[in-house]
């Protein structure tokens, strides 16, 4: 069995992109000769590594079993080539990355600009979802690191605490529960604006009231947080995100916040990574860049 290197990517391609046509696209080869390169690699495997839906192949078990070995081969092959290279001084290559909501648009898209703006010859992707979009990016070999707020129990993923964090649950400034202090019991009556289904946000509160023997009353869900806020504001219900989202709001009297006495928000920001893959020493570079701006233990 000889496996090549132009068929692992062909077939990463493929896996990424959902079709023949695309991976052919991205790799400035013909459809025909695509083709024929996966269904070589499927021969050589003596299994066929994708099941057609539609117009577009998904991997199957054994395809998902390949696809962080096969990312992991490529991924040693471009740092050697690196290595060998006359500007191998400066750091380069494209790094992929996924964020749930509240990390990414107050966390890491500044942290990957500033590190883009430090290493030129680097090309961060930061795709943002919440939680479990960001676990199926790192399963899919979409995103080589994902950051997310929810609880992440695959195990074919590793998972590290990354960060900390405190959700804070507020009102309206003219609700009755403006700036006061109250027991998770008496918010049973209340209504909820929430994130989607999937949100690591919704997620911790909800479990975090379901343990008070409390159910959340759900009004409205969003998934943006500033549709929540405006929802907020204009007597919807009360919300929860982080306070990285709220606080200046709360600061400005924009709106207000409620402490519940018996219950504690806070909660870790979580780094996965596929256990199947090694992280590049691209990827590496940027966490000890992150731990640096944010000093995380």
């Amino acid at each position: 069995m000889k496996i090549s290197l132009k068929q692992l990517a062909v077939f990463v391609a493929v896996a990424r992109s959902g079709q023949v046509a695309r991976a052919a696209q991205q790799l400035s080869l013909s459809a025909p000769a695509t083709s024929m390169s996966l269904a070589e690699l499927e021969r050589q495997l003596a299994c066929q590594l994708f099941i057609r839906k539609g117009n577009r192949l998904q991997l199957n078990a054994r395809g998902e079993q390949l696809l962080p070995q096969a990312i992991d081969i490529l991924d040693r092959v471009d740092e050697i080539e690196q290595s060998f290279d006359p500007d191998a001084d400066l750091l380069s290559g494209n790094l992929r990355l996924s964020a749930s909501s509240t990390l990414g648009n107050y966390l890491l898209a500044g942290a990957s600009v500033k590190f883009q703006l430090q290493h030129p010859q680097v090309h961060c992707q930061l795709h943002i979802g919440n939680t479990q979009q960001v676990i199926d990016a790192v399963l899919e070999g979409h995103s080589e690191m994902g950051y997310i707020e929810g609880h992440c129990p695959d195990r074919r993923l590793h998972v590290s605490q990354w960060q900390q964090d405190e959700l804070v649950v507020f009102c309206a400034p003219n609700h009755p529960f403006a700036n006061t202090e109250v027991s998770a019991a008496s918010l049973a009556a209340e209504v909820w604006v929430l994130r989607e289904s999937g949100s690591g946000t919704r997620e911790v509160f909800v479990n975090n009231m379901l343990e008070k023997g409390v159910q959340p009353q759900l009004s409205f869900s969003f998934n943006t947080a500033d549709a929540i806020k405006q929802a907020v504001k204009q007597g919807g219900g009360l919300g929860v995100l982080s306070g990285l989202i709220v606080n200046d709001d709360i600061n400005a009297g924009l709106l207000a916040r409620v402490r519940i006495s018996d219950m504690n928000l806070k909660r870790s920001f979580y780094r996965i990574h596929h256990k199947s893959r090694k992280m590049t020493g691209l990827a590496s570079q940027f966490d000890a860049f992150c731990q640096q701006q944010w000093q995380i233990q």
